[in-house]
């Protein structure tokens, strides 16, 4: 082993945290080999704590001495049920702000547990956890079946690029998605509750607070009137148009 080889490079592995263990075991192996280390069967138990230590430490004698051993009993003691990585595959979709090659690479890990999967059905598998409007624009010019997963993913690079939504100028602090006196990231859509931008009615805040601070800003699409939403609109028992709505200020 090389003397300046630093073990901190390799994470350390419990059995309980998020990673998987063959994540784990692929990122020692590949630090191994960049640093040129053969005797990856000593470097493994340096790096297991806990219950991943204590599986380690039932091995025979001889059998710690084999990394294959080694991996086949941290693999049996932790790696994921293959029936459990199957529905977490046909049940995972993009998501959002991720990037198309983090999503292709996790269903490529994801097939690799339940047995492996063809290159063909990986790419059906990850266009049809893609959004449907960048499915369509996928298919739009060209036929899917005759693109490889490289070309598909090249594709949906830049489709996704292009189809990310416009940034506003505005914040509206109506919204319960709003963060702070930071934009909230959507494409412009005004409420029809407060006529603020970035949000639909169903989030705004002033629909259950018209007697809070939000009141003034809240118009009625029926009416026009400030004050109050169409729904508690004046206008809706009486037959006619409201008259002045009871928040508006009176002249002098």
């Amino acid at each position: 082993m090389e003397s300046n080889f630093d073990l901190k490079l390799i994470p350390e592995y419990d059995g309980r945290n998020a990673q998987s263990v063959m994540e784990w075991l692929e990122k020692l192996e590949l630090v191994c080999k960049l640093r040129k280390v053969d005797d990856v069967a000593s470097v493994i138990p340096l790096r297991l704590t806990g219950g991943a230590f204590a599986v380690y430490l039932q091995l025979p004698t001889a059998d710690r001495k084999e990394v294959d051993k080694v991996k086949e009993a941290v693999l049996a003691a932790f790696a994921v049920d293959p029936y459990v990585a199957y529905e977490q595959f046909v049940s995972r979709k993009l998501h959002s702000g991720e990037a198309p090659d983090v999503y292709l690479a996790e269903l490529r890990r994801l097939g690799s547990l339940f047995g492996g999967i063809s290159e063909k059905a990986l790419a059906c598998a990850f266009v049809a956890g893609l959004p449907e409007r960048v499915r369509q624009l996928l298919r739009a010019g060209s036929r899917m079946e005759a693109l490889d997963l490289e070309q598909i993913l090249a594709r949906a690079r830049v489709v996704l690029k292009d189809d990310l939504p416009s940034v506003s100028v505005e914040t509206c602090f109506g919204a319960t998605g709003s963060l702070g006196s930071v934009p909230v990231e959507t494409t412009v859509q005004k409420c029809l509750v407060c006529l603020g931008p970035n949000h639909f009615a169903r989030d705004c805040l002033a629909r259950n607070r018209v007697n809070g601070r939000f009141r003034r800003r809240v118009k009625c699409y029926r009416c026009g009137g400030m004050g109050h939403i169409a729904s508690a609109c004046p206008g809706n028992e009486q037959g006619e148009e409201a008259s002045a709505p009871a928040s508006s200020p009176q002249t002098h």
